[in-house]
This record gives structure tokens, C-alpha cells and sequence, in this order.
């Protein structure tokens, strides 16, 4: 008889510890849950490849700005930003553009941009996607040229949180 009250016992004391392991397990994946439909504010860092069809070759002597590369076909930057859980839109802070239309849809953002340059304005229009500690974009930018004609550039867009931002 004693064994059996044990046993039962024992059985309990399972049934109660896995009760709280579950338990456990199921906050965890409600908070994983909620991490995947927010942006996490905080330093980012954004890797940008812009793909310009018929790019020149740069002239001997240009120099780019700093963290910019030129590649095949386009250029490649890195840069490093904090961001805002409501307004996370992964713009260089080099850039003289204005950010507009920003809407936030759980963890999808999109927006426009417009920058003034020498040869007219420059429109963009973006869209990205966070996933806890990662990002993707795309960004699509009309460019004005000679003639009238508009130039279309895509860039793709990567990030990854870094930490908070420095106070």
C-alpha cells in the first residue's frame, strides 16, 4: 500500500512539474510571438546593394564617401542607426532626404522618400520586414536624368540589431 501512495505521489509531483515546464514553454513562445510582430528599437546595422543598370566605371581619382563601394553593376554601403519601433525605416543618416508616408503594420514598414538634388527630386519607396533581430528591404528610387528621362534604381536592403542606442 505504501508503494502505491508513492507512486501516486511521485506521479503527482510529475504531473505538476511538467504542468509548470509547459506552463514556461507557453509564455516563451507568446513572447516569441510578440517579438516577431514588433520592431525592436535600438542600434541597427544596415548593409544597402543598389543594382544601377549600365552603371559607368567611377573616373581615375573619384572617391566615394565612406563605407560606400562601388561593385558591378552598383554600389554597396554599410551604416549604422538607431532606430524607433514605430518609425523604423532604414534610412542612411548621411542622407539630406525626407522620410514620409511612414505606416508600420506589425513588423512591416513602408514609406516614400524625396530628396532635392541638382538634377530635380529624387522619389523612393520602400518596404521592409523585421523579424527579431533581423531585417530585409527593398527600396525603389526614380531618379531624374538628362533629357526628362528617369533613371529606376532597387536596392536591397539587410540589417541586423546591434544594441541600444547610445545615450
Amino acid at each position: 500500500m505504501k508503494k502505491l501512495w508513492v507512486t501516486a505521489l511521485g506521479f503527482a509531483l510529475a504531473t505538476v512539474v511538467v504542468g509548470v515546464a509547459s506552463a514556461r514553454e507557453a509564455v516563451q513562445q507568446a513572447q516569441a510571438r510578440a517579438l516577431a510582430d514588433t520592431v525592436r528599437p535600438g542600434q541597427w546595422e544596415f548593409t544597402s546593394q543598389m543594382q544601377v543598370p549600365g552603371m559607368p566605371q567611377l573616373p581615375a581619382g573619384a572617391q566615394l564617401p565612406p563605407n560606400v563601394q562601388a561593385q558591378a553593376g552598383g554600389m554597396k554601403s554599410t551604416y549604422r542607426t538607431c532606430v524607433d519601433s514605430e518609425k523604423a525605416v532604414p534610412s542612411d543618416p548621411r542622407g539630406q532626404c525626407k522620410i514620409e508616408n511612414v505606416r508600420r503594420d506589425g513588423p512591416t514598414v513602408t514609406w516614400t522618400g524625396a530628396c532635392a538634388t541638382g538634377q530635380g527630386t529624387v522619389r523612393s519607396e520602400g518596404v521592409a520586414r523585421y523579424s527579431g533581430n533581423t531585417m530585409d528591404a527593398t527600396l525603389t528610387t526614380q531618379v531624374p536624368g538628362a533629357n526628362g528621362q528617369t533613371m529606376k534604381t532597387t536596392q536591397h536592403i539587410t540589417g541586423h540589431y546591434v544594441g541600444p542606442c547610445a545615450k
